[in-house]
């Protein structure tokens, strides 16, 4: 049993205590919680830290097959172009330093204080990684076909969807965006997510060229499927935006994470929440300034809060795998959010999103939620700062 207690604990599913205390068995079980109205005493083996002690963080969306790309392809080059020079390293295939970068990478974001983590997966190259990590992991296979052949496709993704599952690893079938998934495909998803109450996860308007695309098949995303050699002579534009065109194509019921939602309008979100039960919306600002140097609406994503998580994407659009470095980003670009509710995103959100809250993203008895400690706090405004800091403590 470890009795631990910081400045500040913040359970989440509750007001965060001043000088609290949180009981945890050798396995990092929540037994209680103690709310000491401030007044801490001496007391025996107890582990008192300077800062705020939270649950572990949530990931809602990363590439980790990616990780081998940290610094390889430029920044602010635009979706379009980020998506070409993929696609030419997806053909280059993968090396022992695929598989190296792989594994030092899940080892940094364990230690980063990340305990789950909503994984982009288009291989079996992370398998291996994930049956041994201390992180959970939801791995969403990605299908993408614009062409005929969807149920090729579809056969593919069940095949790697087959070999996570008969390794006990949670997984889902996903579309990639909606400029790279055919209606049929988009159909064949939606079917196999009801049948298996799937989570789904979907690029949503990274970039406005999605939306030129959608509108009269223009833009540089037009330019670059030319270029990669796909063909578009059968698509047609719908006079729409990306997520009024695909919207009906999606499962009403299950839990639907939309990503990067960069160039998302209040009438896109609203759109979306009045179609779909579930929505969450995950944030990646550091993906969003590497690729496109701009950052979502927070103003908008602030008033549906309950159901905003936070993701990293992959070292190809990013420089670290940090949720908290994501939450620095947000508070240094929005001073409207105040820390206990941006904890929320990259905690019990991401965890609601992923259907685990059960186990993580509060600090609640029964649950292992992993405990995080953020030192360089600033008190007197109760906000994270550049200088703040993340340590494991269970």
């Amino acid at each position: 049993m470890r009795r631990l207690s910081a400045n500040y604990i913040y359970p989440i599913n509750k007001p965060p205590l001043k000088n609290g205390i949180v009981e945890i068995s050798d396995d990092g079980k929540v037994q209680t919680i103690i709310d000491t109205k401030g007044e801490l005493k001496e007391s025996r083996n107890l582990e008192f830290y300077n800062g705020v002690i939270t649950p572990g963080f949530v990931n809602t969306h990363c590439h980790l097959e990616l990780s081998r790309l940290k610094g390889e392809l430029k920044q602010n080059t635009g979706l379009p172009n980020f998506l070409k020079e993929i696609v030419n390293y997806r053909k280059q295939g993968n090396s022992k330093d695929s598989f190296k970068a792989i594994e030092l990478y899940d080892g940094l974001m364990k230690q980063k204080g990340i305990v789950a983590i909503g994984d982009i997966s288009n291989t079996d190259l992370t398998i291996t990684t994930k049956i041994n990590s201390k992180i959970y992991y939801h791995s969403f296979i990605e299908a993408i076909g614009l062409g005929a052949n969807f149920d090729k496709v579809l056969e593919v993704n069940r095949k790697l969807f087959n070999g996570f599952l008969n390794n006990n690893l949670s997984a889902s079938i996903v579309p990639h965006a909606p400029y790279s998934v055919s209606k049929e495909l988009f159909q064949r998803i939606k079917e196999f997510a009801e049948t298996n109450n799937s989570i789904i996860s979907i690029h949503n308007q990274e970039s406005d060229s999605e939306r030129q695309f959608f509108m009269n098949k223009s833009g540089g995303l037009v330019e670059t499927f030319s270029k990669i050699g796909i063909d578009l002579n059968q698509w047609k534009p719908t006079g729409k935006n990306s997520i009024e065109s695909i919207i009906d194509w999606l499962p009403k019921n299950n839990n639907i994470i939309f990503v990067h939602n960069t160039f998302s309008k209040k009438e896109d979100v609203d759109l979306v929440n009045d179609k779909v039960q579930n929505a969450y919306w995950c944030l990646c600002p550091l993906s969003n300034l590497y690729i496109e140097n701009k950052l979502p609406d927070f103003d908008i994503f602030n008033q549906f809060s309950d159901n905003v998580t936070l993701g990293t994407d992959s070292l190809a659009s990013n420089t670290t795998l940090s949720i908290l470095d994501e939450m620095k980003t947000i508070v240094k670009n929005y001073n409207k959010i105040d820390f206990e509710k941006l904890l929320r995103w990259g905690t019990l959100n991401g965890a609601k999103a992923l259907q685990i809250d059960k186990k993580f993203g509060s600090i609640e008895k029964g649950k292992t939620p992993g405990l995080n400690l953020i030192s360089n706090f600033d008190f007197e405004k109760m906000q994270i700062t550049d200088k703040s800091e993340v340590k494991v403590l269970a």
